[in-house]
């Protein structure tokens, strides 16, 4: 059931949806490993990967199954359907080969033709945009842990811009977070010096201060001079 509009396609219209690599207990860093596997610690809702797709980020594992592992490609997106906040992140052109997300994600593989029609950056970018979210939210409703199942998301209705306006939204988006970033460097630089004064002007203070005995004691010696 999809509940796009004429001017919406439904997800799976869009993209292949498959869950992660299905690993068993905890994953444990292999130093040797050939693989390495993206985890939810390692993105972030605002910055997606950020500058943290060196090879040294991700942990290393030596895979097992007889599951053949999708591999992440540029382009791809990883979806987190668990959760305080769902949230969708492309995978930048920088991702090591041989990398896989674990399975709390779903990987997000949008086809040939769709890609013709939309932008990894616009559809990561709508699916976290506030509309989009009262829609997981809704449908995660009623669960004891929120939880966008695999069904819904296929079903989660995609608007589709032309490219150059999708292109102009990401455009403005970056443009926005850096300027965020620029505004909270200068709060944390200012939040700095008034610390750094503040502590000049007490330890002035203290240093200045004459103890009260010796305050009192100071015409006395100074009358058997």
């Amino acid at each position: 059931m999809t509940t796009a509009t004429p001017h919406e396609v439904p997800l799976e219209a869009l993209a292949e949806i498959k869950p992660g690599y299905p690993f068993r207990g905890a994953i444990k860093h292999d130093p040797k490993g050939s693989t390495r596997v993206v985890q939810v610690r390692h993105l972030d809702p605002e910055h997606g990967f950020g500058a943290g797709c060196q090879d040294d980020v991700f942990d290393r594992v030596t895979l097992k199954g007889r599951r053949k592992p999708d591999y992440l490609k540029p382009g791809d997106l990883l979806f987190v359907p668990r959760g305080s906040r769902f949230f969708a992140v492309a995978v930048p052109e920088a991702i090591p080969e041989d990398t896989v997300c674990s399975q709390h994600f779903f990987l997000i593989r949008l086809t040939a033709a769709a890609s013709d029609k939309i932008s990894p950056a616009f559809l990561a970018w709508q699916i976290n945009h506030q509309d989009t979210q009262a829609y997981l939210t809704r449908w995660s409703q009623g669960s004891v842990q929120h939880s966008v199942t695999k069904q819904q998301l296929k079903a989660l209705p995609v608007a589709i811009p032309p490219l150059e306006r999708q292109a102009l939204v990401i455009a403005f988006q970056r443009a926005a977070l850096e300027e965020t970033a620029q505004l909270q460097a200068l709060i944390d630089n200012r939040t700095q010096q008034v610390r750094a004064l503040g502590s000049a002007v007490l330890a002035q203070a203290r240093a200045s201060e004459q103890p009260p005995q010796a305050a009192q004691n100071a015409p006395a010696a100074a009358g058997h001079h």
